[in-house]
């Protein structure tokens, strides 16, 4: 009698076994398919992949590249997400790049930035007019509840996080920040150019100059800003860590 009821447990743990690794086969088997990445296009419309590229051919349109075989306009994608990471797109009509990298996910808001290219003045030389000058910086954006992007900047983050008290405050502060700094510039560029006028030939060494301490004064007040911001956190950005902080409690 005992050994007929082991069997039928055996039995009953064996069937059950089986029905959970084909139900554990079912629920896998789509996610298999969708792949890792995916692009969403600006219909609403998300197709998956396991292998997502952007291709920029020579004399050729853009286009993306889904595993090999499926290609796609740009203007027609919203997002996308590759080996690279997790893109969305800038506003059309905009000066920057098609698409922002996300460098910060929040709950609710997150960053991105872009790339763009400055073209300076052609310089002179000697031996004449030389290339245009390049430099490249970076252009901030975020989002709010993944909602289109929005340059990052002190006016816009104050309507995204105006319900927030303690993000405001830090608003707040970055405006008296800013204004400060403004004002020790104006002033060290005034003493700056003070002590240059002042400044004189020295009367024992023709070929030297006195330098006024004003100059040093001005380019002191330059500076002060500049290094607080190498050491400090913007308070923008703290504000949005703040902002998704209290979230997340």
């Amino acid at each position: 009698m005992n050994k007929t009821i082991f069997a039928l447990f055996v039995c009953l743990l064996f069937s059950f076994g089986l029905q959970a690794q084909e139900y554990s086969q079912e629920n896998y088997q789509p996610q298999r398919q969708k792949g890792r990445h995916f692009l969403q296009l600006r219909n609403g419309q998300v197709v998956y992949g396991n292998r997502v590229q952007y291709k920029s051919p020579l004399f050729k349109q853009d286009f993306f590249l889904v595993d090999d075989t499926l290609k796609y306009a740009p203007e027609l994608v919203d997002v996308y997400q590759n080996n690279d990471g997790y893109f969305a797109r800038v506003a059309a009509g905009n000066r920057f790049d098609a698409f922002a990298k996300r460098i910060m996910e929040g709950p609710r808001i997150s960053k991105f930035f872009t790339t763009t290219i400055d073209y300076a003045a052609m310089g002179y030389h000697p031996y004449g007019y030389g290339m245009p000058r390049t430099s490249r910086r970076r252009i901030y954006f975020f989002s709010k509840d993944n909602g289109p992007l929005m340059t990052f900047n002190q006016q816009n983050l104050e309507q995204a996080l105006a319900d927030n008290s303690s993000s405001m405050l830090l608003i707040q502060r970055h405006k008296r920040e800013k204004t400060i700094s403004t004002v020790m510039g104006i002033a060290g560029a005034g003493l700056l150019t003070y002590g240059l006028l002042s400044s004189s030939q020295s009367s024992t060494n023709p070929n030297s100059v006195n330098v006024s301490p004003a100059v040093y004064a001005g380019a002191g007040l330059i500076a002060v800003p500049l290094v607080i911001q190498l050491f400090r956190k913007d308070k923008l950005t703290q504000a949005v860590d703040v902002y998704n902080y209290q979230v997340r409690q």
